[in-house]
């Protein structure tokens, strides 16, 4: 047995005690039992304890961002149970219970806001890297929501919903300062700052602009041309945030603007020619009043719009072709959450959405040559029913219907059904069944580039989800804690890439069923002197009629550790990070297992500001993600080696 083999079994044995993370900053003076009372809002579109939530949800909060230097919120979603990344250099992608499809642009998965959807509607994308429209400095609390939520939400929470929730003005009351400098020349500067007027105004204002020029890149599938892409791994962003509160009325802008040099040269473009890029650019407002109409009675309603555009240069030998997506939305829901029912609280609601835009072209930029001109409109309409039933003091039935109509999709109906049983303060019992679905987008209905690599297909039906899941957690003390999980789930009608052998184009088409199976198990304890150790370990088998899925490790383990070191001051800390994954099928082959882990030193907080080093895949571990068949002739993806961060952070 390798070294390589010896290491992942030992992390996966280690990481049998997971990570479900503290909420709110006062981390070390929460106990575990006071766990199960902290509030998520992503389950049920209202605040609610976890452990009446109808979902195993994970709380990750900004000190957890902090003390263990996550770069993204794919990376601090990675310490939930279950939940693994990759990455084609391009995009970043957030794999759930096994599931993943190389270059499918994270559409199974839902991203709120502060509740507010922000998939765009041409790719259905979830950002979750630095491609995200938001930067995790400004972020308070993420809340992933695991399981089937379109009775919630609609279309694509599938593998289930990121709820960011932001600071406020009120929480923050202050200005805070972030510099980040790293390898590959790699800088950050972020500014928040906010607070509270005297007329009752809260507010918040962010800025965040980052630059990487990256290192140069070796590809042996491109041995013929050289094998190495010279500086063509750049990347930059700049976003900017403002929100403001006043009474019962919120409003919330973002703009993000992203720019990604591809090295791999997508679609078989010239390999090592500049020029390869994409670039993302997002503009979201929202507008949200909520009240209370009586004692028993509240509402919310809100107004989103919506703005996302895309631009892509490819680089061939006899031309640069070059792709762009825009799209134009808005949308408005209303719900009313009713307590007048001695032991139900009922939430019903509708939401509208619109999309005036949706367009893409395709075409060679010298000589002028079109190859594609498509553009489209659209609505959707939901309507949605939740009752929150105490059958005893001790029981609570979870019911929720939703219904959509959409353009791309006939109309499909989402229940939810969940029983949560505490038979003790110390324990509590969940089972929970659910189904959701996904309609065909833009892209996937219309996309086509003359007869170059790929054609549209407005045959497809939308995907749906079926999912079961029986779930434990038990915290015997206030210093420990012990979860546990066990799913099943069938994907029918699933949209994925294929080659059609009659042109050889690839086109997207609906698939066999999708089955799967998974056994979660996690874990934490607090220990003296403010150590917490958590872990978790998944096993997972999701299958179709070819065999393994893609993308799909058979085992997951985490283990983190963290807390303070004395030696270096009171206030300064420890983050350990392992990450341990099996082997995945790739299109034509496997990339291997593998270990890998970070760790994060931050100092004391003092009036010059906190210094923190963080050193990211500490073992220089040479490790692949499958990807895509728009990256062949690649068919796995080296990830990068060892990286450093020195950032410095300043509390004003």
């Amino acid at each position: 047995m390798g070294i390589r083999q010896a290491l992942l079994r030992v992390a996966i044995a280690a990481a049998g005690l997971p990570a479900v993370a503290l909420a709110d900053n006062a981390v070390s003076g929460l106990s575990l039992e006071d766990l199960l009372k902290v509030e998520v809002s992503g389950a049920s579109r209202y605040a609610q304890p976890l452990a009446e939530a109808p979902s195993t949800a994970t709380v990750v909060p900004a000190e957890d961002i902090r003390r263990f230097g996550f770069r993204d919120m794919g990376e601090a979603l990675q310490s939930a149970r279950g939940v693994y990344t990759s990455q084609d250099r391009a995009y970043s992608y957030l794999g759930v219970r096994g599931f993943s499809r190389p270059g499918d642009y994270n559409t199974r998965l839902l991203v709120l806001v502060d509740g507010a959807r922000i998939n765009n509607p041409v790719y259905d994308q979830a950002m979750t890297g630095n491609e995200a429209p938001i930067d995790l400095d400004w972020v308070k609390r993420l809340e992933f929501v695991p399981g089937p939520s379109s009775v919630s939400y609609g279309g694509n929470a599938l593998f289930g919903v990121v709820n960011a929730v932001l600071w406020t003005g009120s929480e923050l009351n202050g200005t805070r300062i972030a510099v980040d400098a790293g390898d590959g020349r790699m800088g950050k500067f972020s500014l928040l700052s906010g607070g509270r007027t005297a007329n009752g105004l809260a507010w918040v204002a962010g800025v965040a602009a980052y630059g990487r020029r990256g290192e140069d890149l070796h590809f042996p599938e491109y041995a013929a041309s050289g094998g190495i892409a010279h500086g063509l791994d750049r990347e930059r962003y700049l976003k900017g945030m403002f929100k403001a509160e006043w009474e019962s009325w919120q409003l919330a802008a973002n703009f993000s603007e992203r720019r990604k040099s591809v090295p791999t040269a997508y679609y078989s473009s010239v390999f090592d020619r500049p020029g390869n890029y994409n670039i993302d650019r997002e503009l979201h407002l929202d507008l949200t009043h909520a009240s209370t109409l009586s004692p028993s009675l509240d509402q919310q309603a809100r107004v989103h719009l919506g703005n996302y555009n895309y631009d892509a240069e490819y680089p061939f030998a006899a031309a640069i072709n070059r792709d762009e997506a825009r799209a134009n939305w808005w949308s408005a829901e209303y719900q009313l959450i009713w307590s007048g029912l001695r032991k139900h609280r009922v939430l019903v609601g509708a939401e509208v959405r619109r999309y005036s835009r949706l367009s893409q072209r395709n075409f060679d930029i010298n000589p002028y040559n079109s190859k594609l001109e498509d553009t489209h409109d659209g609505n959707a309409v939901g309507i949605f029913i939740q009752d929150e039933w105490r059958i005893a003091p001790r029981w609570l039935a979870n019911l929720g219907l939703r219904i959509d109509r959409q353009t791309t999709a006939p109309t499909i109906a989402s229940p939810r059904m969940a029983l949560i049983w505490r038979p003790r303060d110390d324990l509590t019992l969940k089972a929970i069944g659910g189904r959701a679905f996904r309609a065909p987008n833009d892209y996937e209905r219309h996309y086509a580039d003359g007869g170059d690599s790929q054609k549209g297909n407005t045959e497809l039906r939308p995907e749906r989800i079926r999912t079961r899941e029986i779930a434990l957690d038990y915290t015997p003390t206030a210093s420990s804690r012990l979860g546990l999980s066990h799913y099943w789930y069938t994907i029918r009608d699933l949209i994925d890439l294929e080659t059609d052998p009659a042109d050889d184009l690839s086109v997207f088409r609906n698939q066999a069923p999708v089955r799967a199976e998974g056994l979660e198990v996690d874990g934490e304890i607090l220990l003296a002197g403010g150590w917490r150790v958590r872990g978790s370990m998944a096993w997972q088998r999701v299958t179709q009629d070819t065999g393994d899925a893609v993308n799909s490790p058979g085992r997951l383990g985490k283990l983190l550790i963290d807390g303070p070191l004395p030696l270096a001051g009171e206030g300064a800390t420890l983050g350990l990070n392992l990450q341990a994954m099996s082997a995945r099928r790739s299109l034509l082959g496997r990339a291997a297992g593998h270990v890998t882990g970070d760790l994060t030193l931050r100092s004391r907080s003092t009036t010059s500001g906190t210094w923190s080093l963080g050193l990211y895949n500490i073992g220089d571990l040479r490790y692949r993600d499958p990807v895509g068949n728009e990256q062949a002739p690649i068919d796995t993806l080296l990830r990068d080696g060892r990286q450093w961060r020195l950032r410095w952070e300043l509390a004003l």
